[in-house]
Parts: C-alpha cells; structure tokens; sequence
C-alpha cells in the first residue's frame, strides 16, 4: 500500500505543481507559498487514498478501480485549475497540454526503461498498482525530467504567457495542440509495441522516438521564441516609429524657431515704422496679435521629465489638433526607468485615449494625473469613451480590471494594454483599467517601482 501511494504521488504531483508555476502571482487566487502547500496535502491525501482503494480492488479489477480513480483526480485537478487560475482559457489550456506532455513524457521514458533494464515484466505484480522497481524509476525520470521542465516553464513559458496577447495565440496554441497528440499517439504505439518486437527492432523504435522528442522539444521552443521575439521586434519597430516622431517635431520646432528670427525682424521693423508714424493703437493690435501667435507656437513644459515632457507634447499636440481638450498635471523628476519602457507606457495609454475621444459623440476630453508618491510612479489617464469590448469573465461592474479584460483594441481603447500590464510587471507594479458607462469614462491607473529595475541589474 506505501508503495502505490508513494508511485501515485510521484506520478501526479510534479503535473499539478507544474500547470500553477508559469502564472504570475496576481493570476491566483491563493499566495503561492499557500498555493503550493495545499496543492502537496491534497495530493499527499489523493495517493493515501488511491491505496486504500487499489487495496480493496485486486485481482481482475485492479487495473479498471486505477483507471477510474486517475480519471476522478483528473477531473478534481481540472476543476481547481480552472477555479485557482484567473487567466483566459486558451492561456490555461495551452499550459495544460504542456504539462500533459510532461506526463506521458515520463511514463513512456518509465517502460522504455523498464523494458531494457527488466525486459516484458510488467510493472505492477497484481498486489499493488506500483511495484518498487516501478517507483524508483518514477523517481528517477522525475529526477532527471522534472528540472529542464521547470527551466523551460520559468523561462520561456511563463515570459509567453504574461508578454503575448491572448488574441495572437490562436495560432501557436492549435500548432501545440496539434504537435502533442501527434507525438502522444507515437509515444502510445512504441509503448504497446515493444512487447510484441524483438529487440534490433525495439532499439529502433527507442532510437525514433528519441529523434522525435527532439523535433517537439524544438517545436516547443520555436512557437514560443519565435511569438517572443516576433512580439518584441514589433515593439521595439513602434517605439523607434514614436521617436522618429519625435525627433521629427523637434526638427520642426527648431525651423520653426528660426522663421520665427526671421519674422521677428519684419516684425521690429514695422513696428519701428509705426513709431515713427505716431500710429499708438495700430501698435497695440499688431502686438497683441504678435503675442497670440507667440503663445500657440510655444512647446509648454509639463514637467521636468524629459522623456515624459516630450511624450507630453507630442500626443497632446495630436490631441489638440483633433479638437481633443487635455488638461495635464505632472509632477515627476529624472527616474531609474528605461526611456523605451516609458514610451510603450505612456504612448500606449495616449494613444488609446486618443483613439477613444475620435469615436466620442461630444464634447472630448482627456485627463491625465502623473506623480511620484514615495519611491513610486502614478499616472492616471481619464478619458470620454462610450464603447469596450471585455472578456466574457469580466464585467464592467467589477470596478478596475487588468489589460486581459479587454479583447478588442478597435472597439472602446483595448489597443496596446497587454503592453501596458508587462512593462508594468518588469518594474513590480501594476496597471488596472476601468470603464464606467453611465458616465462614458474610461480609466488607466499604472504604477511603477522605480527602485526595481535598478534592483534587477545589479
């Protein structure tokens, strides 16, 4: 009885443990140090279970009462998955079917193993499920699997799921799916077959389903590099598009300010000959008008922040051309934030701002609040909006919601929020959003630690 629930625990607990680890603490439901303790007693409860039960079934039985109770865990594991994990389905099912992959990567390495090192023996003896051959070669796969698996959910997995919107994993995620019942249905054919082959033939099927596993091992790291870097590239392509921007008005400014010398001499010379003419009052209406065109040439500074002033300036200017009225309190000094992360902040939430009060039927408007509170950054962007698309999870009656709430960035400002909430992440903050329909206001609250990427270099 020890030994089956020693097996049934080995065999199950690394799957649950591993289907929590790639999703952020603010995705669970439970602290994760909790989490994780009372993932280990219920399994821990589950395998004392299961022999209890396998104790009672033996004989011609014993087989089904095993498959029946996996089938009964499954589903319990399922249930709390889906209930402790606050992610989007696609995101939990895609983590599902790795881990899964995992499963039937350890079982089929089990009898592989069990079939060179003790030939057609079957692994259970009839008086338990496990036999102790059985569990030392579970431990043993989990000690030789279970380490790359969690590097590569760490690494890779994890960075995929919290950086890639769920609207661009449709692809990747039926290329897994694909990928992985393919190659189980291999796994499943070499391991029902090597009882019935001799061994040249069996070494070949060993040799095949090693070349295999690599070739999903490489596919699995494609799709998920590759959308990385994709994503990446795409960000980093808007961000030197939004500079370029920005160094285009400033070379605007700058010939701006030139004309502006030139002007001024025409204008000291008409002035001079209005002087000398005696003509006071058409003075006073050529000096008023001067100093009204003066004031809307003018760059107006919002805060000390350069890069922050400069984001500033360039979407209010595009707001202002749009008939957009902004009103702008900033208070915020040079940070130890990278300049890149600051414009997919600060340009993605303008840049939904924006698009919001084009599609608004009044008077538009955009608010926009950014300060330091303590050692961190707070911007709050309000802005007239009468129309969001969410996520069927979510309602607008939740109060703030994070960037996954929002499905579509054409309808209602849901464009570049992913972006948002994993800069934010890089910075141990956070980014909520919230739309109130009775008042047709959408809001974007970000925070940022400003001490933490300096924490993370050194």
């Amino acid at each position: 009885m020890i030994i089956d629930a020693i097996g049934f625990f080995v065999q199950l607990f690394p799957c649950i443990f591993m289907i929590f680890l790639p999703f952020p603490d603010e995705s669970c439901r439970l602290r994760r140090s909790t989490l994780f303790a009372c993932l280990g007693i219920g399994t821990a409860a589950l395998s004392i279970v299961f022999a209890y039960v396998m104790t009672g079934s033996l004989g011609r039985h014993t087989a089904l009462a095993a498959n029946a109770f996996l089938f009964f865990t499954l589903f319990i594991t399922i249930t709390s998955y889906a209930y402790l994990v606050n992610e989007t389905l696609i995101k939990k099912l895609l983590v599902f079917f790795v881990v899964l992959f995992y499963g039937a990567l350890q079982y089929c390495f089990v009898n592989i193993l069990k079939g060179i090192l003790f030939g057609a023996a079957p692994l259970s003896d009839g008086r338990t499920v496990y036999t102790a051959e059985g569990v030392i070669l579970y431990i043993a796969t989990a000690i030789a699997l279970i380490p790359p698996m969690i590097m590569f959910i760490t690494r890779i997995l994890r960075e995929y799921i919290c950086e890639v919107d769920t609207r661009n994993m449709r692809r990747e995620f039926i290329v897994l799916i694909i990928s992985t019942l393919a190659f189980m249905a291999i796994m499943a054919c070499i391991d029902t077959t090597y009882y019935y082959v001799e061994f040249g033939l069996y070494m070949f099927l060993l040799v095949l389903f090693l070349v295999l596993l690599f070739y999903q091992v490489l596919i699995y790291r494609l799709i998920f590099r590759e959308s990385l870097r994709q994503k990446r590239e795409s960000e980093q392509l808007r961000t030197m598009e939004i500079r370029q921007l920005q160094y285009e008005k400033i070379a605007g400014d700058m010939e701006n300010t030139r004309r502006m010398h030139h002007d001024m001499r025409h204008h000291f010379n008409a002035l001079s000959d209005m002087l000398e003419r005696g003509q006071t009052d058409e003075m006073k209406e050529y000096l008023s008008n001067m100093i009204s065109t003066t004031a809307k040439r003018e760059n107006k500074m919002y805060c000390a922040n350069m890069v922050i002033n400069g984001l500033l300036q360039y979407y209010i200017g595009i707001a202002s051309d749009e008939g957009i009225v902004c009103s702008v309190q900033a208070e915020c000094r040079d940070m130890e934030i990278e300049p890149s992360d600051m414009t997919v902040l600060l340009g993605n939430a303008m840049e939904n701002a924006i698009n919001a009060c084009r599609k608004y039927d009044g008077d538009k408007w955009i608010d926009i609040q950014i300060g330091t509170v303590g050692n961190s950054l707070a911007i709050e962007i309000s802005n007239c909006c009468n129309e969001i698309r969410l996520d069927r999870h979510f309602n607008t009656e939740d109060g703030f919601l994070p960037a996954e709430a929002f499905v579509s960035s054409r309808r209602g400002g849901g464009c570049g929020l992913g972006s948002i909430a994993n800069t934010v992440r890089k910075y141990g903050g956070s980014a909520r959003f919230r739309f109130n329909g009775e008042k047709d206001v959408f809001t974007a609250q970000i925070r940022l630690n400003m001490n933490m990427q300096t924490d993370l270099e050194s």
